[in-house]
């Protein structure tokens, strides 16, 4: 991209992110994603506080009764396993907030009569996009660094708990992840946003996307219900031996995207029920819906015309 269209690009990123950050709905979201994390991270540090706890007065009732002191129970499993609701938060509040984000982006650009004035003054669709998409990438980002900085104070603070490096590693992973999940349906509101001819169907369209994927899926693969479905362990129950379970987890897998992504937060996370080899097929999967999302995100851009942006009543 030559040196005028970084410029142009550089622009409309400034323009995006304060169009974003002005608008009381992605605040909103933002809180409240925030409050639900430091919520999480509360109940985690509160809950090993209370164990620890019982565990000094049941060592020191056994030493005086001679017998034979067993380990710690908050030693007994990774300290990552408290973060665990944080899959639930991301793949609920996280999400919508990037379907409002990335719907925001574009639609308040269309309203407004500022994608026609870009449209004939600037006329570069490519710097468009570009701008457009690396405001959504750093919002999510921010939102994602929010919640890292509450994860990492509540692991710095939990008693009797030591982190290791490679812990570190994977909480590190397990963020990336998050802001990626986010991203899919950032980029799905942004083409859909980009395409539809009115509001109301901009919004609906990711929004079903995320429902389906995030209960409707799961249903047909391993027969888990809504209210299992915001549960980070339940979540990751086997699917019954059925042939119509077995038929729709082989055929929906690839494109399972919150389970996918329940999946790989579980292993970074270390909550899966039992240990297993890194879920290469998961991942796989997982980074083909966020290509296919980003991709179809930029084909929309590249349709739509900036000269007439306006939507239809």
């Amino acid at each position: 991209m030559n040196k005028p269209s970084c410029k142009i690009a550089h622009i409309i990123f400034k323009q995006s992110m304060s169009s974003t950050l002005r608008q009381n709905t992605v605040a909103l979201f933002v809180f409240l994603f925030s409050a639900l994390v430091l919520v999480s991270a509360y109940l985690g540090w509160s809950a090993t506080s209370t164990v620890n706890s019982i565990y000094s007065d049941a060592t020191v009732y056994l030493q005086s009764s001679g017998s034979a002191i067993p380990s710690n129970p908050v030693n007994d499993k990774s300290p990552l396993n408290f973060l665990r609701n944080m899959t639930i938060y991301i793949g609920l509040i996280g999400a919508l907030s990037a379907i409002v984000i990335g719907y925001q982006l574009i639609s308040v650009d269309r309203k407004n009569g500022v994608l026609p004035l870009i449209g004939t003054r600037i006329g570069n669709a490519r710097s468009y996009l570009i701008g457009k998409l690396a405001a959504l990438a750093v919002t999510l980002s921010c939102i994602t660094l929010i919640s890292a900085f509450i994860a990492v104070i509540t692991l710095l603070l939990l008693p009797s708990v030591s982190i290791t490096a490679s812990q570190w590693i994977q909480l590190s992973a397990f963020l990336f992840l998050g802001v990626a999940y986010m991203f899919f349906f950032g980029v799905l509101a942004i083409a859909s946003t980009a395409l539809a001819k009115t509001e109301s169907v901009a919004l609906l369209v990711p929004v079903t996307i995320w429902l389906t994927l995030t209960f409707i899926f799961p249903s047909l693969t391993s027969n888990i219900h809504p209210t299992a479905a915001i549960n980070p362990i339940a979540s990751l129950a086997p699917a019954p031996d059925s042939a119509f379970f077995s038929f729709f987890s082989v055929v929906l897998a690839p494109f399972s995207f919150a389970e996918n992504f329940k999946i790989l937060s579980a292993y970074f996370l270390d909550y899966l029920p039992q240990r297993v080899q890194f879920p290469i097929f998961e991942l796989i999967a997982f980074l083909g819906n966020v290509l296919f999302a980003t991709v179809l995100a930029i084909i929309s851009l590249l349709k739509l015309k900036q000269e007439k942006g306006e939507f239809y009543v």
